[in-house]
């Protein structure tokens, strides 16, 4: 049938072509780990295992196993089975539009690599990603909803595509007040989100080091703040990196849903725990979504239709 004709395509699922391997530090453990990223079967979702523990257990990457955010997303299984820091390498998943993989990890911890997706970005490019031919899934916004404590929300409005727009505001000078707003796609996260790094002030690296936290932290994996000052040698990587690495935290947490997202996202000053309870709070009202097949017109234009 010819193109002219120009009618819709589906988009189909995807994952990666070979298998690709890292070895990094825990940011918080502080411990070595390999991790390897094996292809995933259509439907399969994101999944980890720990080959470190006795019958290879397996964490699923979604939002209801998330046990703890203090200063990062970490996941549970039913069997207390731990995979900690998880939020970089889903962003790095939801930005190639990976929605099936097997994550095979030596420890409990995900690699920090340099604190941002780069890192797995290039693996994951390189290993090459293919389509599966089974209809890809999204969820679609229809309904307008917020969550909100103290002054920090998420709020969400219905739109065509995944757009985030960004609010952080921090006393120390080096960082203020930064707000960005993004049409997300592939390109748009490797270019504007993918590098971004996390953050930390100096003056709290000793209280967490004193609670077992940020052991793996350091100006090599992390950007580091002093009295508005970077302590970074090379500097930033953007002028604003601190709300660009926001918004890429918030599209691995938002990733834990299992889909993507069709609508146009508001957060001020939220962070993990505001995140997965954004999760819980729309999904569990089934009138706020529709979960609909995304379909291509063109390369340049995408659009979905509802699963009947």
């Amino acid at each position: 049938m010819p193109d002219s004709l120009n009618l819709p395509k589906l988009k189909f699922q995807k994952t990666l072509e070979n298998v690709v391997n890292c070895d990094g530090v825990g940011l918080h453990s502080g411990n070595q780990v390999n991790m390897s990223v094996f292809p995933a079967e259509p439907n399969e979702g994101i999944s980890f295992v720990r080959k470190d523990l006795s019958g290879n257990p397996v964490i699923k990457a979604c939002y209801k196993n998330v046990y703890d955010t203090n200063l990062g997303t970490s996941l549970e299984n039913k069997e207390g089975i731990k995979v900690k820091t998880v939020e970089h390498l889903m962003a790095a998943f939801m930005g190639l539009g990976i929605d099936n993989a097997k994550v095979i990890l030596s420890a409990e911890e995900v690699p920090i690599m340099d604190g941002s997706s780069q890192d797995f970005l290039n693996l994951f490019i390189k290993a090459g990603i293919k389509e599966q031919f089974v209809v890809k899934k999204v969820i679609k916004v229809i309904k307008s909803f917020s969550v909100s404590e103290g002054n920090c929300s998420i709020s969400v409005v219905p739109s065509q595509n995944f757009i985030v727009d960004y609010k952080i505001d921090f006393s120390d000078k080096a960082i203020g007040v930064q707000n960005l707003k993004l049409n997300i796609c592939s390109d748009v996260f490797k270019r504007d989100v993918g590098s971004a790094r996390t953050f930390g002030m100096l003056s709290e690296v000793k209280n967490m080091h004193k609670h077992g936290l940020a052991l793996g932290g350091s100006i090599d994996n992390a950007i580091v703040v002093d009295d508005g000052h970077i302590l970074n040698p090379e500097g930033l990587r953007y002028q604003d990196e601190f709300v660009r690495h926001k918004i890429l935290d918030f599209c691995g947490d938002i990733y834990l849903a299992g889909y993507t997202f069709e609508g146009s996202f508001n957060a001020i000053c939220a962070g993990h725990k505001l995140n997965n309870k954004f999760l819980f709070d729309f999904l569990d009202k089934t009138e706020n979504y529709e979960i609909i097949e995304s379909v291509v017109i063109n390369k340049d234009k995408e659009t979905t239709l509802a699963v009947a």
